[in-house]
C-alpha cells in the first residue's frame, strides 16, 4: 500500500511538472517569435 501511495504521488508530481514546463516553453516560444512586444 505504502510503494503505490508513494508511485502515485510521484506520478502526480511528474505530470504537473510536465504541464508546467510546456507552458513555460510555449511562453518562451511566443517571446522569440516576437508576438510580444513587452520586454521582460
Amino acid at each position: 500500500m505504502e510503494i503505490d501511495k508513494k508511485v502515485k504521488k510521484k506520478n502526480i508530481l511528474t505530470g504537473i511538472a510536465l504541464v508546467i514546463f510546456m507552458i513555460l516553453l510555449f511562453i518562451f516560444t511566443l517571446y522569440n517569435v516576437g508576438v510580444f512586444e513587452r520586454i521582460i
